[in-house]
């Protein structure tokens, strides 16, 4: 046998009916494929940033096909954090580095983090070192973070200079965002919280500083210069928010306290050492409380944490906590805490909008980050049309092929269904089926030399003779 190409031999299907509502249905099939692939193929995957783990994107497709909307949580990338990396939460008010990863939960080392709020941080220790050389106080304040599943364990800390000095320029994240670090005069200018933040760490700072320096005056340069402290704080986060430590006046313990003075003697006095009533060290204790207290509380408005003991945004909470007054001592006299007159007449201090105690919060915090998120966005008009009609004709195509394969199936089974019409092949079948050829003395002989595709042979003799001759 040669190489040949064949091609079907078509014959429509018996009812009018069938054929109308075939195109019917192919028409409603081809429009439903359409929409299913302007959702299938119309649109990409590409990867955008966002501020929410939680972010996720609703496309119409979800309202009228088989499809959910990606629920929030499952379309970004979680936020890799390492030791050293820095962070900030959503109110921006200091910039925290982590210190040290206690617990992973991303590998061995690295913290994975998903968005959730942070009820489980708080302040747990501050540093403190004053230094009339320089006329500066160094901050300290270390955070420890445990939430409640234990997912992860981490240390943070942020660092930031209380100076008098201009020439120091090491000022809270809050105020760098808020100000233009080119002009020295809008140092105190912000957007409320951070900027009365800013504020209220100097005048504690320089409270310390003017106490020091005026007891080193009377003493004919013979007490400390420069004072270091290493406080300690209980943890009390907001997911302990019912407890006493989060009602009752903030508590802390002075673990370590160092003293140099002019003839750069040292000093170190151990915890058991520590004796405020001692008039050589008491007469800083109040204005070194009244620090500890603001750095304690602007760290806890950064965590979002809006205890009732928190003397920035709970009203009145300051005048159980805060030193309006430095008390005679060691020879000083009485003094107005510089701190304590703007708790009392805030009017005195001009700052920008919402800048007044108690600051607003607006819930726990959480750590600022971006996102990577993988979401469906449509192509451009010329690659969704191409990529629509391909996926359509394919699609359209297999199913018409099954149907017909179906349908046809469901036909033949009636005997009739396979007889043929409107060729010659099927003319002289219907030809052969006639009674008046019925004698089975009559026979079909194909003659291969006519174009006709049979020819009659009457008497048997002559069938046979024609045979015979051929």
């Amino acid at each position: 046998m040669g190489i040949k190409v064949n091609y079907p031999i078509t014959r429509p299907f018996p009812s009018r009916l069938f054929a109308i509502v075939t195109y019917i249905v192919a028409f409603l099939l081809l429009v439903l494929l359409v929409v299913v692939n302007a959702a299938l193929a119309g649109y990409e995957t590409v990867t955008v940033f966002a501020d929410s783990y939680n972010a996720t994107r609703p496309l119409w497709f979800h309202k009228f096909l088989l499809t959910q909307a990606p629920k929030p949580g499952t379309l970004c990338d979680s936020k890799l954090f390492n030791v050293g990396d820095t962070l900030s939460t959503n109110y921006s008010i200091f910039q925290w580095q982590i210190e040290y990863i206690y617990h992973a939960n991303a590998g061995s080392s690295s913290l994975a983090y998903k968005g959730t709020p942070l009820d489980g941080c708080d302040v747990t220790s501050i540093y403190l070192d004053a230094d009339l050389h320089s006329w500066n106080v160094d901050v300290t304040s270390v955070m420890t973070c445990k939430p409640a599943d234990g997912s992860y364990e981490i240390s943070a800390r942020t660092s930031y200079a209380i100076s008098g000095l201009s020439g120091i320029y090491r000022p809270i994240l809050g105020v760098t965002g808020a100000s233009d670090p080119r002009n020295a005069s809008s140092a105190l200018r912000g957007d409320g919280r951070a900027a009365l933040i800013n504020l209220m760490t100097v005048l504690s700072g320089v409270d310390v500083l003017n106490r020091m320096a005026s007891r080193l005056t009377i003493q004919n340069l013979s007490s400390p210069v420069r004072v270091s402290l290493a406080v300690d704080i209980p943890w009390c986060p907001q997911s302990m928010a019912s407890n006493a430590c989060s009602t009752t006046p903030p508590t802390f313990t002075i673990r370590e306290a160092d003293a140099v003075f002019v003839n750069i003697s040292l000093v170190q006095l151990g915890t058991t050492d520590i004796d405020f009533s001692d008039p050589a060290i008491n007469y800083f204790y109040q204005p070194v409380a009244n620090l500890i207290q603001t750095v304690y509380a602007s760290s806890r408005v950064d965590l979002g944490i809006a205890s009732p003991n928190n003397i920035l945004t709970t009203d009145g909470a300051w005048r159980s906590t805060i030193n309006t007054t430095f008390a005679a001592s060691s020879g000083l006299p009485s003094t107005e805490s510089r701190l304590g007159h703007l708790f009392s007449t805030p009017g005195d201090f001009t700052l920008s909008n919402d800048s007044t105690v108690p600051l607003s919060t607006s819930g726990t915090a959480e750590i600022r980050v971006v996102y990577p998120c993988k979401f469906q966005q449509r192509k451009k008009a010329a690659n969704a049309v191409f990529a629509v009609i391909s996926a359509t004709a394919a699609m359209f195509t297999a199913v018409w092929g099954v149907f017909i394969v179906v349908a046809s199936s469901i036909v033949k089974r009636d005997i009739k269904a396979n007889e043929c019409s409107h060729t010659c092949v099927c003319m002289d079948l219907a030809f052969m089926r006639d009674d008046r050829f019925s004698n089975p003395d009559l026979s079909f002989v194909r003659d291969d030399r006519f174009s006709r595709p049979f020819t009659l042979a009457s008497p048997t003799s002559e069938r046979t003779g024609l045979l015979n001759s051929r």
